[in-house]
């Protein structure tokens, strides 16, 4: 490990100065064994404390495969079936249309149920998180999200439309993760957090994890929170808090912790002589089910490349305020890396990747996929220009410029360069994004993929 140590911190040395991430925490897992774990940077700019690897973040997304190892775990009690219909659990689920009596929970642990994304996350945020000094309360009126009835009854009423028929479109869905928590306390009879703390962190030793904000009260070596706004990284006191939405990104935890976690999986379910699903329910959970990317797909709660340089890559990212984690393991080489950061839009994903490369012997940048990058037929540049909206508060305009197609994201340009016809990529913080364009039955573009989502055009 000499030479991954040298090589990796000289990697997170020139990492923390170009993305002003204050913190930052890895881990590696080989085996059953922690090899690898240290803190870089700082919980606190003001005090400059050093984060460590007992460090407790956020986890974000991360959280949703926790979700569905606890989804897994009562299919194998014989609870559940994901195969089984929401509406078996959940009696007032529905989705606009009708369509919601078809949804299964295999849909919504996959991402699949039609629902394109919703601004019911935002609008459970806003009324649960408390205000900084430097904010002003929202003075627009927005629905009330604060528990799961209220979050069912918006899916099921809120003016949308579906992608499409459950199973056919991939677009990533927060508040179908909301229903999974819902759902896990209806058939156990308890609150999901104290599910998963008696039957997922407990069992995997994870003490300094909780989902209870005010669990984490108890707890030091705890990171302060921070953004970026116009370039400069922000404190912000509070931690984003959106009931409904537990089990969709609301774990803290540290590297050491998730480390356990990841020992798991490369134990095919085993932790420490306990066995917390079997091993054909891990390789369920780590099968891909639907596209994601062009060269990976959903499983339950984890993102699955089945041909990394020769070796499955299975991996998960996540991004709240204060939060940027990615976490991930290849199971032939018995490899794990966990990676948490305390500034939202840390490209975690690519210290994972550095990581990851390292420890397979490849040079530190390495990408996951190659892509053909090349100029778009000038026919095609009409085709796919337009302005598409996200119901999340996502805007991705696309203009032909210079024979050139670029795409307008938060304000800054980026260039989108073809791969193939329907497919484009961009780099933004130093990773290829993928620009899918969905056309219909006329080949006109009335939807793009961006972010796991499918964003619709707005009119023309």
């Amino acid at each position: 490990m000499r030479s991954f140590d040298t090589q990796f911190e000289q990697y997170m040395k020139e990492f923390l100065e170009e993305t002003k991430a204050p913190g930052v925490a890895v881990a590696v897992v080989s085996g059953d064994e922690v090899v690898y774990a240290r803190g870089f940077g700082v919980k606190n700019l003001e005090t400059g404390d050093p984060v460590t690897p007992e460090t407790i973040f956020g986890v974000a997304s991360v959280s949703k495969s926790f979700t569905c190892l606890a989804i897994m775990q009562l299919a194998e009690a014989g609870k559940l079936s994901p195969h089984d219909p929401v509406k078996k659990y959940i009696p007032d689920f529905d989705l606009p249309g009708g369509s919601g009596e078809r949804v299964t929970i295999h849909h919504l642990m996959t991402h699949t149920t039609g629902m394109p994304p919703l601004p019911a996350l935002n609008y459970s945020i806003r009324g649960n998180t408390g205000i900084d000094a430097d904010e002003k309360p929202s003075e627009k009126p927005f629905p009330r999200i604060d528990n799961y009835d209220q979050l069912i009854d918006y899916i099921r009423t809120a003016d949308y439309e579906v992608l499409g028929k459950p199973g056919e479109y991939l677009s990533y869905s927060n508040d179908s993760y909301g229903v999974l928590g819902a759902i896990i306390e209806k058939v156990t009879g308890q609150r999901f957090e104290d599910y998963m703390k008696d039957n997922v962190l407990k069992p995997l030793d994870m003490k300094r994890s909780m989902y209870d904000l005010k669990d984490l009260e108890a707890f030091d070596n705890v990171t302060s929170l921070y953004i970026k706004e116009n370039d400069e990284v922000k404190y912000k006191r509070h931690w984003q808090v959106a009931p409904p939405f537990t089990a969709c990104g609301w774990l803290k935890s540290t590297v050491l912790d998730l480390a356990n976690y990841l020992r798991m999986y490369l134990g095919r379910g085993s932790f420490n002589g306990r066995q917390l699903l079997s091993p054909e329910g891990i390789e369920r959970m780590c099968r891909s089910h639907h596209p994601f990317s062009r060269d990976r797909g959903y499983g339950y709660g984890l993102v699955c490349m089945d041909d990394f340089r020769g070796a499955t890559l299975i991996e998960h990212s996540g991004s709240l305020r204060g939060v940027a984690s990615d976490i991930g393991f290849i199971p032939e080489k018995g490899l794990g890396v966990a990676v948490l950061s305390n500034l939202t839009g840390t490209p975690s994903a690519r210290v994972f990747l550095a990581a990851v490369n390292l420890l397979m012997g490849l040079p530190v940048d390495t990408p996951r996929s190659v892509y053909k990058e090349e100029a778009w037929p000038p026919e095609l540049l009409p085709v796919y220009t337009g302005t598409f909206k996200s119901g999340e508060g996502s805007v991705i305009s696309l203009s032909a410029k210079d024979g050139k197609l670029i795409a307008t994201v938060d304000k800054k340009d980026y260039e989108v360069k073809s791969d193939s016809e329907n497919l484009g990529t961009l780099i933004m913080n130093g990773q290829h994004l993928e620009v899918t364009f969905l056309r219909d039955e006329n080949g006109k573009v009335w939807a793009v993929g961006w972010g796991g989502r499918i964003i619709r055009k707005t009119a023309d």
